[in-house]
Formats: C-alpha cells, structure tokens, sequence
C-alpha cells in the first residue's frame, strides 16, 4: 500500500521504534529512532540485492522519489549500477549552483507553500539580499567570504539585517543539503546570528490614545485614495492583522448577523475567525461600499480584481508617520502595533484577555483551546464600541487643542 504524506507528516521527528514502510515500485522509507525518515529504492544488481538512499523526507517528497523510479529502471536496464549513477548525478547536480541559483529554485519549490504576505518577505528579500550578491559556488565558499557578504549586509542595510540574512541563507541551503543540490559542510551553517549581526527585535510599541487620535486625523487629511485610507482605519479600530483587512471579500460579512468571518486561507493560524461588525466599522463598510461597489474584495489594488498589496499600505503607513514625525516628533510606529495597542488599551478598560485575544484573531491556549470554542462575539462588539468610545474621545480632545 502507497505511503501518504499525512502518514509521513505523523511520524516525522517523533520518537519511536526503527522500522522500515514499503511504498510502490520498490520505495521504501528507512524510520529511525528519532523519527528520521530516508527515502531507500530497492533492486537487484549483478545477481545481488542493492538498497540505494535517495535522501531525506520531506526534503525528497513523494512525488520527487516517485520520479526517479524510471531514471533507476533504465540505469539497470543499461547494465549501470544505480548508486554509482545516482551519487555521479549528484555530484554533477551540486557542482555548479551558485546561492543565487539554490535561490532560484527554492523560490520556485518551497515559496508556494506559504501564505501570500510569508512569500512576499521571502521573495523581497532574496531580491534586495541575494539576487546580484553572490557569484561563487556554494560549496566553494570559504567562511572569510561569508564574513565579507554580512559585513556589506550590515554596510548598506543593518545588523538586524545581516541576522537575517543569516537565518534565511542557513534555510535555503539546508532545503539543498535534503535535495541533495549541496554539499552539507558548508562553513555558514556554523554561524549563529551574534557572529554576524544582531537578532531582530520583539515589536514593543504601544500607541497612546492620543497618538491614535493624531494618527486618525493624519489619515483623513491624507490625499491618499478612500480604500488605502479606510484600510488602515480598519486595521486600527479591528486589531486585525493588515492581510486579513487587505484581503477580505465583501462575502466574508454577514450584515444579518452583523459577523465578519476571515477565512482560514487568510488567517495564520490555519482557522477561521469571527469578529463582530462594530458601529464605527459598518459606517467604514458604508463608504468603501458606496465608492467600490459591494462585490469582490473589500479593499481594491491598482489592479481590477485584486487586493492592495501590503506594500502599499506600509508605505501609506510610513508617510502617515513621518508627518506626524515632523509635527509632533512621534514615535516610528507600524500598522502591527495597532494589535498591540487595541489589547493593551483594552486590558486598562478591565476587558478580559479571553475576549481580547479573540479579537486580535489569536488561537486560544491550553484546555481552552480544545474544550472551549466559544467566540465571545458580544463580549467582542463590546470592546470595540469601547475602543472606538476612547478614540473618538481622544479625537475630539485633539481638535480642541
């Protein structure tokens, strides 16, 4: 019977007895203790029973072992004995990529498999950090090159920057070591991020009510188009991440219930969350309603059919701050504060942490997670009301100034 990747996925990385799991076509996967799991191709070569390792799942998927069976099967037709051939293609294989190349291809293989807004960082990254940067084999590196490319990291972006880039070169080579595209002693995976720069660090700001107030009014006076501007009033007033507001449909609110559902495909945690449409919010809806129309995306990109992008709003962000920079000398802050915000503002207001995580979409924790799961809607609608109460309030304090 085939292996599945579910089966697969269950005993990667868990403990447990060796054992050997027959799949099709003479494949096999070697499980050991620690839940390593080798893909092995068996077969009969000069009279004698020859077990051959391709590599290792789930770097070597199904589908990739599966498509070298033909490859083994004319080698041994060609009277060729098939592990010779296999480590000669390899060593062919892994010869001539440069990281921009290993790049190239984990871009095309690994990339789909995240969400949009992952494989947007992922991508700028390796456009601005990687593509032009590097044109030695990669396992012709020696660790003082290594050094002269974080250093230039560290030059013309940060040492933040440089961590990084360590972090994100260290992923993609170990998805070439599984593939069997690169060596695996490559002198960079030895490095750990104080070696090259500094870590990134955990976002901390918390916006007062004022600066909320300031940011709003900023926001109005903007030249910006309607949807760039209610987009980020929404991720302001909802806490919501900045992907769930930009791409919301119209068909994910229910104005009977007044429920606004983010779809599982649009939320990080893999599970769909219910928000409540509060009154400040359905006013918000209103307006796009009447500009866009009520069909689509909620908040329209450039181009017709499509969902502005996260840059965009970044950079409305950005130029939102650095007016009130120039103004009144705020603080740097980012639309992802506004979560940060909404919870902390709250919590001073004695709402609970229960239904405050719920509306910033966060997964419950513990017991609660498998026993519990109540959406705490009317709890929800009321901390936004009261959130929007303190704002408005902070507003009118400031055009009073």
């Amino acid at each position: 019977m085939a292996i599945s990747d579910t089966k697969l996925r269950n005993i990667l990385g868990k403990v447990q007895e060796p054992c050997i799991l027959s799949h099709r076509d003479s494949l096999q996967v070697k499980v050991s203790a620690k839940g390593t799991l080798s893909w092995q191709y068996r077969c009969r070569y000069a009279g004698k029973q020859v077990i051959l390792t391709l590599g290792r799942y789930p770097g070597i998927s199904i589908k990739d072992a599966q498509d070298y069976i033909p490859v083994f099967q004319q080698w041994l037709n060609d009277d060729k004995d098939p592990r010779v051939e296999y480590k000669n293609k390899n060593i062919d294989d892994t010869g001539g990529l440069t990281l921009e190349e290993l790049t190239h291809k984990w871009v095309e293989k690994k990339i789909p498999e995240f969400k949009e807004k992952t494989q947007g960082v992922y991508i700028n990254h390796a456009n601005k950090w990687i593509f032009g940067h590097f044109d030695c084999l990669v396992d012709n590196m020696e660790l003082s090159q290594w050094f002269k490319y974080f250093d230039k990291v560290k030059i013309q972006g940060s040492a933040k920057t440089a961590g990084v880039s360590l972090t994100r070169i260290k992923t993609i080579i170990a998805w070439g070591v599984k593939r069997g595209l690169v060596k695996d002693n490559n002198p960079v995976m030895r490095l750990i991020v104080k070696d090259v720069g500094e870590k990134a660090e955990v976002g901390e700001r918390v916006l007062l009510l004022d600066e909320v107030a300031k940011i709003w009014l900023a926001i109005e006076r903007s030249q910006a188009s309607p949807a760039t501007k209610m987009c980020l009033q929404l991720i302001f007033i909802t806490g919501a991440r900045q992907s769930e507001v930009r791409t919301a449909r119209w068909h994910d609110f229910n104005f009977d219930s007044m429920i606004w559902t983010v779809p599982k495909e649009n939320s990080k945690s893999g599970k769909e969350i219910s928000r409540p449409i509060s009154t400040k919010m359905n006013l918000i809806l209103d307006q796009l309603g009447l500009i866009y129309g009520r069909t689509g995306f909620l908040i329209p990109g450039r181009a017709p059919n499509t969902a502005m992008t996260t840059h965009s709003i970044n950079r409305y962000c950005a130029r939102i701050w650095a007016v009130l920079f120039d103004k009144h000398n705020i603080a740097k802050f980012t639309p992802h504060d506004s979560r940060r915000t909404i919870s902390t503002r709250l919590s001073e207001k004695e709402v609970m942490p229960h239904v405050t995580e719920k509306m910033l979409g966060h997964a419950m924790q513990g017991v609660m997670a498998v026993y519990n799961k109540h959406d705490w809607i009317k709890e929800q609608l009321s901390g936004y009301e009261l959130y929007w109460q303190l704002i408005e309030k902070s507003i009118q304090e400031e055009l009073n100034k």
